[in-house]
């Protein structure tokens, strides 16, 4: 029997023996899962820092896609410590990019919502906690696996509230947008309030419907459109253009940037003053044409309104000594001699400069001479000058009467300004009285956390002012 005892108690040390070593190479290789998963979560938290988005609510979706892609496709379900360290991991980075959304979804003043600084720090901090956990377990052990299956049960649950918190949310921001879109249209105040905001607060005053959107809206854009009469507002930029040349060749002269006898750079100067010149009598041109074709597109032709604006423009051209010549300027420098005006740019020694253009009549008379079918030519006139007039001072002649021709024009063009004046006023009276700030028309959904800007028309002060007081035309 001693032996058999003997052989029984050496065969019942061997086992324990070979029991342990497999606890021995259990923890073994539980600790350097834990040590792998502490670099993989080390690689993804310096990651963060290469996140490149300018608000906090960007950095924590792509912090949370990240996440996707470094650590979900490595996590198995298993009950040991290292998957207790990814686990922690996880919620740690889905509470901070929850606390992040939720806080840009309830905090109205941006001054005081996460930024993309401050998001940045709330994850690394919450990760070194983890971090800071699992490095103590490879100094001082692995916690009991009792502990593991009560951490691992708890981080369910916070990664389950987490993930409901922001569904929760999702489904609020969701149910907005859907509301937004069947409000699309409105009255909408952009104005200062620095005790809410350093930034503007755009607010919608009142909801409209399509119809009385689309009312609105027209009625503001032919007042726009006739108050900057935007073909004479091209003529006026073109003469400014004009002038600005001769004033620059006057700066010149005054500063000794032109040498006398530089005919170079004259030259250069006179092609500016002629380009400058051509596109001056072409804007006049162009005002007749594309006057004449709006009044065609908006009553068609062989109307009283298109008989109405072809008579004015006779009458002008038969009035008007400087807008009929400079109609017939433009005629000859696109169509006889580019070089067919005079310049005079005299510069002297004792500092008496003198810059001008003028109209050539011996070529214009040669240029018109089969002219047929033009009573308000009136040639005759030029043969009774005795000295040929200046361009500038018919410019500067032409001008203020170019501003009453377009005042007859919008009385044919827009008959019912007084009707849309009316209508402007009727909007503008769904503000509250004594308001200050930018009035605008929305033409979008929005004013939603997703989308807290919709799409706006911003309406300018000066059309609102000329609604606020034009009652119609005069008789």
């Amino acid at each position: 029997m001693p032996s058999c005892r003997a052989a029984h108690e050496k065969g019942t040390t061997n086992y324990v023996a070979v029991r342990d070593g497999a606890k021995v190479d259990d923890e073994h290789e539980d600790v350097e899962r834990v040590r792998d998963w502490i670099e993989r979560l080390e690689t993804y938290s310096a990651a963060l820092e290469d996140v490149e988005d300018d608000n906090a609510t960007d950095f924590a979706n792509n912090a949370l896609e990240a996440l996707n892609d470094a650590v979900l496709p490595h996590l198995v379900p298993a009950k040991s410590p290292s998957m207790l360290l990814a686990l922690e991991a996880v919620v740690a980075v889905t509470q901070a990019a929850t606390k992040v959304i939720i806080d840009w979804a309830d905090t109205p003043d941006v001054r005081d919502r996460y930024t993309r600084q401050t998001a940045g720090r709330l994850f690394e901090t919450a990760l070194d906690d983890v971090l800071s956990r699992g490095k103590s377990w490879l100094s001082e052990g692995l916690p009991p696996i009792d502990e593991v299956e009560q951490r691992i049960a708890a981080g369910a649950k916070d990664m389950q509230e987490a993930q409901e918190t922001l569904g929760r949310r999702n489904a609020e921001l969701e149910a907005q947008d859907a509301e937004a879109e069947a409000d699309p249209y409105g009255a909408i105040l952009v104005h200062l309030d620095p005790s809410r905001s350093d930034a503007p607060i755009f607010e919608k005053v009142c909801s409209l419907t399509e119809e009385e959107d689309k009312r609105y809206r027209d009625a503001y854009e032919r007042l726009r459109k006739m108050l900057d009469s935007e073909l004479v507002v091209h003529i006026s930029d073109e003469s400014d253009r004009f002038l600005d040349q001769l004033v620059s060749i006057l700066e010149d002269l005054r500063d000794n940037k032109i040498g006398i006898f530089d005919a170079d750079a004259w030259d250069e100067r006179r092609r500016k003053v002629r380009s400058a010149l051509i596109s001056f009598t072409s804007a006049l041109q162009s005002h007749e044409d594309q006057t004449v074709r709006a009044v065609r597109d908006t009553f068609a032709r062989k109307t009283p309104q298109e008989q109405a604006v072809l008579t004015l423009f006779n009458d002008f051209k038969a009035d008007s000594f400087e807008y009929r010549w400079l109609l017939k300027m433009r005629d000859a420098l696109l169509h006889g001699d580019i070089n067919a005006f005079k310049y005079d740019f005299t510069a002297s020694l004792d500092g008496e400069n003198a810059v001008n253009v003028y109209m050539d009549r011996k070529y214009m008379l040669d240029f018109t001479r089969e002219e047929r079918g033009k009573p308000w030519l009136k040639r005759n006139e030029l043969e009774a000058m005795t000295s040929d007039p200046s361009v500038l001072d018919m410019i500067k002649a032409v001008q203020p009467q170019m501003g009453r021709l377009q005042e007859k024009l919008d009385r044919i063009l827009y008959p019912d300004a007084g009707a849309d004046a009316a209508t402007v006023r009727e909007f503008l009276a769904r503000y509250p009285d004594g308001v200050q700030g930018q009035r605008a028309l929305q033409s979008g959904p929005g004013f939603t956390r997703r989308n807290m800007c919709p799409k706006l028309s911003p309406l300018a002060p000066r059309v609102l002012a000329f609604a606020d007081s034009f009652q119609g035309w005069e008789d």
